[in-house]
């Protein structure tokens, strides 16, 4: 319960430490996003990750058949989540220009290595 905890704390400091500096950076480096799209899709990969933490780390808990299978189910979820938010994405604004995609996939890669990397703390101590 504590790692969940730890996990949520460090999440939403990193989450609203990158609102901070995208807000600041985003207009003076020129990139073509809004604001409000950047906070759409950082919320959207937060809650995202969020959710797959709480599959892998119940799956951790459990024994190694039933943990196997969580883990997978946490992988699963997250790829069709976030091809869920993609397809919305898509369907709101008929185009995804380079800027909404190099955005996406640097805070996809940015929240994954931090959920991975809690999730082997997690499984070093069990």
């Amino acid at each position: 319960m504590i790692e969940r905890i730890r996990f949520t704390w460090q999440l939403l400091v990193l989450a609203s430490s990158l609102v901070v500096l995208g807000i600041l950076f985003i207009p003076r480096i020129h990139i073509d996003i809004s604001p409000a799209v950047f906070l759409v899709t950082l919320g959207s990969v937060v809650v995202i990750n969020f959710l797959t933490y709480l599959v892998m780390s119940a799956g951790i808990k459990k024994s190694s058949k039933e943990g196997v299978v969580y883990l997978l189910a946490g992988i699963g979820v997250k790829f069709l989540l976030y091809l869920l938010f993609i397809l919305l994405s898509w369907i709101a604004t008929k185009n995804l220009t380079k800027a909404f995609i190099l955005t996406f996939f640097a805070l996809y890669l940015f929240f994954t290595f931090f959920t991975a990397v809690s999730l082997f703390k997690l499984l070093n101590n069990k």
